[in-house]
This record gives structure tokens, sequence and C-alpha cells, in this order.
């Protein structure tokens, strides 16, 4: 019998061994990838939940590659932040983590892949733009609030790269509220408002050989809603153009002709509910275009069928 006991407490034992290793493993590897920014962090502190940190750039810069860091309570942590490799930035539910930029770039992103989400960018009218996305393999924008930028609140020219925003408004912008060149970019459940005052003002800007695709989107009293020139085509589904000084949708360009198709949508109050000045405009037969000063411009292709 006491054999029999001593085995037993030797698998035990064993067993409790492999437990706490496993345990102290996740919660190393788990510590190895999370950082913290906090109000009360200080940024000499190494950004671990006991030690958070003050900015998201010091965040950022002691995470790992493929890092998720992860903003604890509601606080300004800017004014700017600079990423240069694979990372998530996340400000949960009911955080409000602002970035209060007076001057240049709230977020330049250089390389990797990035995910911003949750954040509040804040431009005062004299910040550049909300988001530089430079270089990198993609960005995710989801759930973020970019404000009074006199240039673009997301100015995405990583060439060969992908973007995707969704859930977010952009407002009171200088000129664009997301400008996009060279790069492939799908935009969902977005709002563009008040960006730019004249025909140099576009909620969505497709340039120079983007493809684009948007939907569930509203673009309402900017310069222009929805462009596309040079190139790049421009795919609107079940979108929204109101209120725009000039064009609700328009392609145009000098380079290489932009196509602009537009499906189950609204373009009315603008100037010019649809345009066509060079390159191709596509419009499918569920469309509505009224209420505009103009209601049609050029040549609009009707398209019928699913």
């Amino acid at each position: 019998m006491t054999k029999v006991h001593s085995i037993f407490r030797s698998v035990f034992c064993a067993l409790a061994l492999l437990v706490c290793s496993i345990a102290y493993t996740s919660s190393a590897q788990a510590q190895g990838v999370l950082r913290f920014v906090a109000s009360t962090g200080s940024d000499a502190n190494d950004c671990l939940r006991p030690t958070p940190c003050r900015s998201i750039n010091r965040g950022v810069q002691s995470a790992p590659a493929g890092a998720e860091l992860i903003i604890l309570d509601t606080a300004g942590y800017g004014p700017t932040v600079t990423v240069n490799k694979s990372i998530t930035i996340t400000a949960p539910s009911g955080v409000a983590a602002t970035i209060a930029t007076p001057s240049g770039v709230s977020i330049t992103i250089t390389a990797g892949d990035v995910v911003l989400r949750g954040l509040v960018l804040i431009g005062q009218g004299t910040g550049t733009d909300g988001i530089a996305f430079q270089a990198g393999s993609s960005l995710s924008v989801e759930n973020c609030t970019i404000n009074g930028f006199t240039n673009a609140g997301i100015n995405a020219t990583s060439v060969g790269a992908a973007l995707f925003v969704k859930d977010t408004t952009i407002r009171n912008g200088g000129l664009d509220g997301i400008f996009v060149v060279g790069l492939s970019a799908t935009i969902d459940n977005c709002r563009l408002e008040r960006n730019g005052t004249t025909n140099e003002g576009f909620g969505i800007f497709a340039f120079t050989n983007s493809r684009v695709t948007v939907s569930d989107t509203v673009a309402a009293s900017n310069g222009l809603g929805f462009v596309a020139e040079d190139g790049a085509q421009l795919n609107a589904e079940n979108c929204v153009a109101a209120n725009n000084t000039s064009d609700g949708f328009r392609v145009a360009g000098t380079g290489t002709p932009a196509i602009m198709r537009v499906s189950n949508s609204a373009a009315t109050n603008n100037a010019t509910g649809f345009r066509q000045t060079t390159g191709t405009f596509e419009s499918r037969l569920n469309n509505t275009v009224r209420g505009n000063t103009a209601n049609t411009a050029g040549t609009i292709t009707m398209i019928a069928g699913t």
C-alpha cells in the first residue's frame, strides 16, 4: 500500500509541476506580446502590465514585432506616433484614447502589418495628416475618429499595400478624408464629413492606379464626395453622397483613364450628382440621383443586371 501511495504522490507532483510549467509559459508568452500604456504610466517603464508606459509612441518602441499595445484608460497619449513594425494598437470600448497633434502627422507608418483600433486623432486645425501610411504591407483602421487635419485624415501612399477602414469617421479636414495612391483599399461603414470646402477637397480620393471598394459609407458636405482619377478604380455599393459643394461621384483625371462603378447608392443635394469628365462612369439602374443642381454631367453608362 505504501508503494502505491508513493507512486500516486509522484504522479500527482509531476502533474502539478506540468500544470504550473504550462501556466508560467502561457503567462510569459502573453507578457512577451502584450504592452500597456496608461494615464498613470511612465515612459521610463517597460510597458508591461504592472508598469505601463505613458505614451503610445513609447509603447510601440518597447514592443516586439507582432505585439499588441493596449490602452488602459481615457487620456491623451500623443502628440505623435511612429510605427515601424507589425503591431496592433487597441483602445478598448469605453476608453477615449486621444492623440492631439498641433503640427505634423499624428501616426506615421513605415513598415509592417498595422492595426489601429478605437483611437481619436485630433489635428486642431493645424496638424497635417491623421494617419500617414507611407510604407508597409497592410493597415487596418477600425472604429476610429479623425478630426481637423489640414491635409488628409488618412493619407495612404504605400504602393502595393492593402488598406482596410471600417466604422470610422473623418471630419473637418482641409483637403481629403481618405487619399489612396497605388494600393488596394476596402472601406466599409464610414463617414466622411466636411472635408474641404471647394472642388479640391474630397471625401474619398482614389488616385493613380489604386483599387478602392467602398460600401455602406456616407460622404457629406465635403468639396466632392467620391472621386477616381488617373488609372484608379472606385467601386461604390450602398453609399450616399449628399450636400457636397461640387460633385457627389466623379471620374476624371489627365493620365490613364479611371473607372467609377456605382450601385445601389444615392446622390442628392450636390452641385452635380454623377459626373464623368474623362474615363468610364458605370451606374447600375438601382441608383438614386435626384435633387442635385444638375443630376448628371458627361457620359454615364447605365448597367442593368445583378
